[in-house]
C-alpha cells in the first residue's frame, strides 16, 4: 500500500457529504495543529473528495491540470495520509467489523443467553477465519437490537467494512450505514439499499422437513413453535411451513411463539405437557434451540418422543446430534455464512466483483431419530457435511 492510500468512503458523512472525521492533531512546537483531511484537500483544490482519492492514487480520468492542483494542495497544506481513514479499497484499517443483536442487558439472564448463541458462535468462527485467510482482524461489538445502534454507527470510522447479523439494527439504520460503508447484512430480506445480503434458503430446507414428516410418517397435524417476529428467518420459515402443509393435505393445530432460546421452549414444552387440550402429534420447532427445551421439559414431564410427540428443529447445531433422542433438524451452514460474509466484503474491496447484491447458500434436511426414523450408525458426513449440497440427507433410514 503506497503513502497516497486515502478512504474511499468518508468517516461518517461519506461521498456524499456530512460531519467531517475527526483525524489526530500534530504538534508544531507548542501550538497542536489539526492534521489536515481529505475534506480540506478537495476545498483547497475546489474539487470534490472523490476527484482527490482518484488524483492522489493516480486513477485515470483526471486532466493533468486537476491533478496538478490536488498534488500542489497536498504539498502546500502538509497532508499525510492516516491509516485509519482510508478505504476498503485499499485494506484500510485492516479490520472488518461484526455487529451482533444481545437480547438482553441483565446480567442474570446473561447465562442463558450465552448458551442460546450457538448459532452466532459458528457465524462469527466462520468469519474469523476468513478474515485472517485475507488479512483482516475482526471487531465484534454486541448491541441492543434496533435500538443501540450508534455503536454500530462509530464503526464506520473505525473499521474498513461492516456485518450485521440478524437485524441487529433497523432498516433504516441499515440503510444509512450502507449509504456510508461497505456492509453486508446476514439473515436479511433481500437487498433494498446499498447493502450485500447472504442468507440460506430457509424455504427449501422447511419444505423438505414438512414433506418428510408429512409423507413418510403421515403426520395430517402440525404443532408448529414460530421465532420472534422480528426474524426474518422465522418468519420465511413459518411461510413456508403454512404453504406447504395446505399442499401436502396436512393442516397445522397450534402454534406456540419462542425466541429462539432453549428457556423459551422449556415454557412452551410445559405450556404443552400441563395444557388440559390435545397434544399435537409433531412439534416443529423453528430452531435446534428452542427444540433442546422442549425436549428437556418433555423428558422431565415422561413424555415420550418420538412414540408420543415427534419434535424437530433448524439449524443443526452440534448438541443436537448428541440428545436423546437425537434432533431431526436442518442442517444451516453458519460458518460458511460467516465466512461468505468477510470474503464478500474482500472481493468488493480488491475489484473481484461478486456474484450479485443477494447471496443465498443452500440447507440440507438431516433425518435422526427424534422424528420417528430408525437409529443408525454414526456416519463422518455428519461432522463435514459437502459444501452446497441441498438434498434430504438421512442419519437413519425411514
Amino acid at each position: 500500500m503506497g503513502p497516497a492510500e486515502v478512504r474511499r468512503h468518508a468517516r461518517a458523512g461519506g461521498p456524499g457529504g456530512g460531519p467531517r472525521g475527526r483525524w489526530p492533531s500534530r504538534v508544531r512546537g507548542e501550538r497542536r495543529v489539526r492534521a489536515p483531511t481529505i475534506y480540506d484537500l478537495a476545498e483547497r483544490a475546489g474539487v470534490s473528495i472523490a476527484t482527490v482519492s482518484r488524483a492522489l492514487n493516480a486513477k485515470s480520468g483526471l486532466s493533468s491540470a486537476t491533478r496538478a492542483r490536488v498534488l500542489a494542495a497536498v504539498e502546500e497544506l502538509g497532508y499525510v495520509p492516516n491509516g485509519t481513514a482510508r478505504g476498503l479499497s485499499y485494506g484500510a484499517t485492516e479490520t472488518i467489523g461484526m455487529v451482533v443483536a444481545t437480547r438482553t442487558t441483565n446480567v442474570a439472564q446473561a447465562s442463558e443467553e450465552h448458551v442460546s448463541l450457538l448459532y452466532v458462535d459458528a457465524v462469527i468462527r466462520g468469519a474469523e477465519r476468513s478474515a485472517q485467510r485475507t488479512g483482516y482482524a475482526l471487531l465484534l461489538v454486541s448491541i441492543r437490537p434496533r435500538s443501540g445502534w450508534e455503536a454500530a454507527k462509530r464503526m464506520v470510522g473505525r473499521t474498513d467494512g461492516l456485518v450485521i447479523v440478524d437485524r441487529a439494527v433497523s432498516e433504516d439504520a441499515m440503510t444509512w450505514l450502507a449509504e456510508r460503508h461497505p456492509v453486508v447484512a446476514l439473515a436479511w430480506e433481500s437487498p433494498k439499499g446499498n447493502e450485500i445480503v447472504v442468507r440460506i434458503d430457509n424455504s427449501d430446507g422447511t419444505r423438505l422437513l414438512v414433506e418428510h414428516l408429512v409423507h413418510v410418517h403421515g403426520h395430517r397435524e402440525l404443532g408448529v413453535v414460530r421465532g420472534p417476529a422480528s426474524s426474518f428467518d422465522a418468519a420465511e420459515r413459518w411461510r413456508t411451513v403454512e404453504r406447504t402443509a395446505a399442499a401436502a393435505g396436512a393442516r397445522i393445530v397450534g402454534t406456540w411463539t419462542g425466541d429462539f432460546s432453549a428457556s423459551s421452549g422449556e415454557r412452551i414444552g410445559r405450556a404443552i405437557a400441563e395444557g388440559t387440550g390435545p397434544r399435537p402429534r409433531v412439534l416443529m420447532c423453528m430452531n435446534d434451540q428452542m427444540a433442546v427445551g422442549v425436549l428437556n421439559v418433555f423428558a422431565q414431564q415422561g413424555i415420550a418422543v418420538p412414540d408420543e410427540v415427534a419434535v424437530t428443529g433448524f439449524d443443526d447445531i452440534v448438541i443436537s446430534r448428541y440428545l436423546r433422542p437425537p434432533l431431526t433438524t436442518v442442517r444451516q451452514p453458519a460458518e460458511e455464512l460467516g465466512a461468505t460474509a468477510v470474503s464478500s466484503l474482500f472481493d468488493l474491496a480488491t475489484g473481484k466483483g461478486i456474484p450479485g447484491r443477494e447471496i443465498v447458500l443452500a440447507t440440507e434436511l438431516v433425518v435422526r431419530e427424534s422424528c420417528g426414523c430408525r437409529a443408525a450408525a454414526w456416519r463422518p458426513a455428519d461432522a463435514a457435511p459437502p459444501d452446497g449440497l441441498l438434498a434430504a440427507t438421512s442419519d437413519g433410514a425411514a
